[in-house]
């Protein structure tokens, strides 16, 4: 392992051997490539400007980050332009929206009560307001993408109640309190609850799908967009899956390949679902896949990884070709010990040297990041044709003067989307 990570720091450094301005501290030292893993300076290159970019941002519904409660349909289309608004204004063309938030549906649905953090109670409307097809529409009309975001499994996130207790407090005909079987519970480092489905039954599946042919059905989004969360950043506790495990693992896989696989089971036949109906399919994965140290071909970096931690593959769902774009989450700065933004964004590029039938974008966490740090990634992105732009999460914060000067020199001006690189480029 030692052998590979040299091999990747050599050929890092090669291929970050632009021409650029060596990226400083503010104590004036030079940022190193990749933390602790490579004294190799950051070379930052100069800004440049592309007619066709991905300039994406979520809007977060969840606990009100983004978006308030609404009183009636006229209170929702009112915040409602006020976020396009602010697209507009910073010269974004996409929109990731979260109408799935907690088992629950920013839209009537069949499948998922109406969600409780626009209506004040899951199961509670606007009246007959159909917020998705609207949103849709005022998107296109202002020439901007709407891609439906959902946390596919997650129930709630944090609750002071027991599985039992929480279940209760759901709508009558919620799946998770008819079927309480295909639900997980993991504990928060401060003694709450997290509530998920789980992911190795295909029950869970097909509720999933269904809720995604609906929303395509209902409305014509640009995408399917799903997040990072699949299985539990906080660890299951022992056995909390056991009856899948033994009940529904044919093959006989280990543990860790059984959920893995129970995962990309759900990517692939989401995957199918969105093509068979012309419409695009995306992934934010958790930024790091695996790290050098512990998988062969991971990155030069040491934190928590999607592939073993969370179970989600990103590197095999690009291999299958199960997506037309990703959107790592690459949230940490030049100068991090453990996940230096440069070693990680040269990974993925590297990926899509390999695999160019999907489009990278990278994610941007703004509330990690300041102003100026966040200038240099965008800087940094721009001259490398793999990246076809970003997104940032999320809205609340291109409110704030740092960023939303930052993409005044950035984004000058609007451009079209597209889809960046062209598949198979």
């Amino acid at each position: 392992m030692k052998t590979l990570a040299v091999s990747l720091f050599i050929f890092a450094a090669f291929f970050h051997s632009l021409q650029g301005e060596i990226l400083r501290n503010a104590k004036g030292v030079p940022v190193r490539y990749a933390g602790i893993y490579a004294k190799t300076p950051v070379d930052l290159p100069a800004l440049r400007f592309r007619s066709v970019q991905f300039r994406a941002v979520w809007c977060a519904v969840v606990e009100n980050l983004d978006f308030p409660k609404c009183a009636d349909a006229a209170q929702f289309k009112k915040h409602f332009s006020s976020v396009l608004h602010l697209l507009r204004k910073n010269n974004c063309n996409v929109l990731i929206f979260q109408v799935r938030a907690n088992a629950d549906a920013v839209y009537l649905s069949r499948y998922n009560p109406f969600s409780a953090w626009i209506s004040g109670k899951m199961g509670g409307t606007l009246g007959n307001f159909d917020p998705l097809p609207y949103m849709v529409k005022e998107c296109h009309r202002k020439g901007i993408e709407f891609h439906a975001w959902l946390n596919p499994y997650r129930i709630t996130g944090k609750t002071p109640l027991s599985k039992k207790s929480y279940l209760k407090t759901l709508p009558e005909r919620h799946i998770a309190r008819l079927r309480s079987d295909l639900v997980l519970a993991s504990r928060n480092p401060d003694g709450t609850t997290a509530l998920q489905f789980d992911p190795g039954r295909v029950e869970v599946i097909n509720h999933i799908l269904h809720t995604v042919k609906e929303i395509i059905e209902k409305a014509p989004v640009d995408a399917i967009h799903f997040d990072d969360y699949f299985y539990p950043y906080n660890p299951l506790p022992p056995g909390a899956d056991q009856y899948s495990f033994s009940r529904f693992n044919p093959r006989r896989l280990s543990l860790e390949d059984w959920r893995r696989n129970n995962v990309n089971a759900l990517v692939s036949q989401v995957s199918r679902l969105c093509r068979s109906r012309g419409v695009r399919f995306g992934i934010s994965p958790f930024g790091i896949w695996g790290n050098a140290k512990d998988v062969k071909g991971g990155s030069l970096t040491g934190g928590t990884q999607s592939r073993s931690d969370l179970y989600a593959d990103s590197l095999h769902w690009i291999r299958q070709g199960y997506l037309d774009y990703i959107i790592p989450q690459i949230y940490w700065s030049f100068d991090h010990p453990k996940a230096a933004y440069a070693a990680l964004t040269d990974w993925w590029i590297r990926v899509m040297r390999r695999y160019p039938g999907t489009a990278l974008y990278i994610g941007h966490g703004l509330y990690k990041i300041s102003g100026r740090e966040f200038y240099d990634q965008l800087r940094y992105n721009a001259v490398h044709r793999e990246i076809g732009g970003e997104a940032l999460y999320a809205l609340r914060h291109l409110r704030s003067e740092k960023f939303s000067n930052v993409l005044k020199k950035c984004w000058p001006r609007p451009v079209p989307a597209g889809l960046y690189p062209q598949k198979g480029r």
